[in-house]
């Protein structure tokens, strides 16, 4: 387990999942939104704490969980300023989704007389919003001149929005920040999510959502 700063107002902890088993929860049991979830998330914030000796008192807590490659899980908290910090948080938020931006893997190494290929990790989002109403003022928000691809899903009482923001500019990638700690609950970066919601979810829009909840 291990701590870190990326902000201000803004804390980083990257847990393994054998970690996770020690404190005696389960993927599941995080991913599910549950009270097992707070519980963990709860302790987990405690931990940080202790670990920089020091406490968080502008306001109510939020969590980002994104779910690595190598199964590790990257957890994110944040504070909630007041106005007058507001623009530092928000580059808190961005910080934490810009590390999630393609990044060149393998390198051009001479193998045989040729050189690998280098690829790039797809950036795969799922942003939960509290109703229906709330994600169609979102995608309202969202001005792209082409936008990414998206679906929509509703996993108990909460609607998933699923974004592949690899072709996005940094620029781009920075508004959907701003609009995402506006209208958002909470977000999760990487495939694993993904995939539970899509196994656990009810699809309500599976092509170019953002495109279809701009028109309702």
């Amino acid at each position: 387990m291990k701590f870190s700063r990326i902000g201000k107002h803004t804390i980083r902890c990257v847990i393994s999942e054998e970690e996770i088993t020690d404190l005696g929860y389960t993927l599941e049991e995080i991913m599910s939104n549950g009270e097992r979830t707070q519980e963990f998330m709860n302790q987990i914030f405690d931990l940080a704490e202790q670990q920089f000796e020091t406490k968080f008192e502008l306001g109510i807590k939020t969590v980002r969980a994104d779910f690595m490659s190598d199964h590790t899980l990257s957890l994110t908290f944040s504070e909630h300023p007041g106005s007058d910090e507001m623009m530092e948080h928000l580059k808190d938020i961005v910080s934490g989704l810009m590390n999630s931006l393609p990044q060149q893997v393998g390198g051009a190494e001479a193998k045989n007389g040729k050189e690998d290929t280098q690829e790039l990790v797809n950036v795969l989002i799922t942003l939960v919003f509290p109703d229906l109403d709330t994600v169609t003022r979102f995608a309202k928000q969202i001005m792209l001149s082409e936008f990414p691809p998206s679906a929509l899903y509703k996993y108990k009482e909460e609607y998933m929005l699923m974004l592949d923001l690899s072709d996005l500019s940094e620029t781009q990638v920075k508004q959907m920040s701003n609009l995402t700690d506006e209208y958002a609950v909470d977000i999760y970066v990487g495939a694993e999510r993904k995939a539970f919601v899509e196994e656990h979810g009810k699809f309500i829009i599976q092509e170019r959502a953002l495109e279809m909840l701009r028109q309702l």
